[in-house]
């Protein structure tokens, strides 16, 4: 049986904070992948951690990612990046270097696998936006669309495949955009999470054929 390793890196959006384990989308995909696709021996790796922003992602990559000898790494980064917090902001300009070391390092770890020419498949996720109105934000929806760009730019310089979860959340949840967030407008509810892993399987899925395999 193949094995195919997935890791998931970021901030607290990734963790799952405030919510319970089940909910955040590595749990579902250890959940859900295995029976869609039976012939193959999914590993999945939270490496979410609070707070984080990418000057500290950068600093753990090692032992949260590359030692896991990943297949697809997917990457959600910029939420703390943006916030106007003296230990966590990280100017634009910083923030776009870190993630192209970011990337840089994982395209270019051997895995060993035999799969996608044994290189890992960095997925990018541009991170949601936050609501303006509530009290607690040290973001604003505009600071974070501008890390967004960022993410769209280094996605089309490093043939990343992408996933636009802000535009997702911002655009195609009009109706229901305050309640995919909890109390502090910025971290994921319940529902955010539905809309988080939808989007993250359906990523998977155009990343493998019918039996699961990298393409």
């Amino acid at each position: 049986m193949i094995q195919t390793t997935i890791v998931a890196f970021g901030d607290s959006i990734t963790f799952g904070y405030g919510v319970s384990k089940k909910c955040t989308y590595t749990r579902r995909l250890e959940a859900f992948l295995p029976q869609c696709y039976p012939s193959v021996n999914w590993k999945i790796e939270n490496s979410g951690v609070n707070g984080d922003t990418t000057r500290e992602a950068l600093e753990r990559i090692q032992k949260d990612v590359l030692n896991y000898h990943p297949n697809i790494v997917f990457i959600l980064l910029g939420s703390n990046d943006s916030a106007l917090v003296e230990d966590q902001y990280r100017t634009p300009y910083e923030y776009e270097k870190n993630m192209c070391s970011i990337i840089e390092q994982i395209q270019n770890h051997n895995n060993h696998t035999g799969l996608n020419h044994c290189r890992p498949i960095v997925v990018l996720i541009t991170p949601p936006p936050v609501v303006d109105t509530d009290f607690f934000p040290f973001t604003t929806t505009d600071r974070v669309k501008k890390y967004c760009d960022i993410v769209k730019k280094i996605a089309e310089q490093y043939q990343c495949p992408m996933i636009d979860f802000f535009s997702i959340l911002k655009y195609e949840s009009e109706e229901e955009f305050t309640s995919l967030f909890q109390y502090d407008g910025v971290h994921l509810s319940e529902k955010g999470y539905d809309y988080l892993y939808d989007s993250v399987f359906s990523a998977i899925t155009r990343l493998v054929d019918k039996n699961g395999i990298l393409k």
